[in-house]
């Protein structure tokens, strides 16, 4: 997966739902939904061309920090499907199907299509892509069928093949590092650790994300393999600045959320 704070988002793994919302029945005013679709193609078109820091300006400020933390969607073809509109009209939520390259273990390289809803709102006369971090849902699929197959591999000390196909759902590897404290205090020369585990079938390798004011973050080791740990620590200088510490995963490209509050 190519580098930079992946729209996963978005984090931006394209495999991140979000909570639906409802749709106004009545039809939404002539040439919004077209104006919508342009600013969404524009967008995507950037992330082909990994042209990241242009696609920055299609994000909503509240949103370049996530944008930031994580690593970007290597994306290699994408269709915009549809948009349905709420709140009169001033924000919306465009499915996307995208193509990606992707990576697991166990499992020959290949491409995965997902179908990626996105939040976009307006604001100042122009359609800005936003997260609302509270309703991120991960996407179901074939976690439980891909693992029953893992296990069953595992389970036979004589089978030397792996799986022939690469699930075409990412799924069943989101959501499996997990920390001990999505949110930390911490005063001027305090320290907090966090402890990641890798609940995952394979490897992984953490990444630090888009630093904090004032705030160093240090972890003791960045590869894990299936079932271990790794400590994160927090340091506070003498002017630190709160708001969210992203961790990066690879080869998911997922980012895990640290809320950081100073106390003064």
């Amino acid at each position: 997966m190519k580098e930079m704070y992946r729209i996963a988002l978005l984090a931006i793994l394209g495999a991140v739902a979000f909570a639906q919302t409802d749709a106004p029945p009545e039809k939404p005013p002539a040439g919004l939904e077209q104006r919508v679709l342009t600013r969404v193609h524009e967008f995507y078109t950037l992330l082909t061309k990994q042209q990241y820091r242009q696609a920055e300006a299609y994000i909503a400020e509240d949103t370049k920090d996530y944008y930031y933390a994580g690593s970007k969607p290597d994306i290699r073809d994408f269709e915009v499907l549809k948009v349905e509109f709420s709140e009169g009209f001033t924000h919306a939520k465009v499915f996307t199907r995208c193509t990606e390259p992707v990576v697991v273990a166990g499992f020959p390289p290949g491409n995965m299509t997902v179908t990626v809803p996105t939040l976009w709102r307006l604001e100042d006369g122009n359609w800005y892509l936003y997260e609302d971090p509270n309703k991120i849902l991960n996407p179901s699929g074939l976690r439980s069928k891909i693992q029953s197959s893992i296990d069953a591999v595992a389970a036979n000390p004589n089978a030397r093949t792996a799986p022939k196909d690469l699930p075409k759902d990412p799924s069943f590897v989101l959501g499996r590092v997990q920390v001990d404290k999505t949110e930390i205090k911490l005063s001027a020369g305090g320290t907090e650790k966090v402890t990641v585990a890798n609940g995952a079938p394979g490897p992984i390798t953490l990444e630090y994300g888009y630093p904090l004011s004032g705030i160093e973050a240090k972890l003791d080791r960045s590869e894990l393999g299936a079932g271990e740990k790794a400590v994160l620590t927090l340091t506070a200088g003498k002017e630190p600045v709160g708001g969210f510490y992203y961790l990066r995963i690879m080869p998911t490209g997922e980012a895990i959320r640290i809320g950081v509050q100073v106390m003064h």
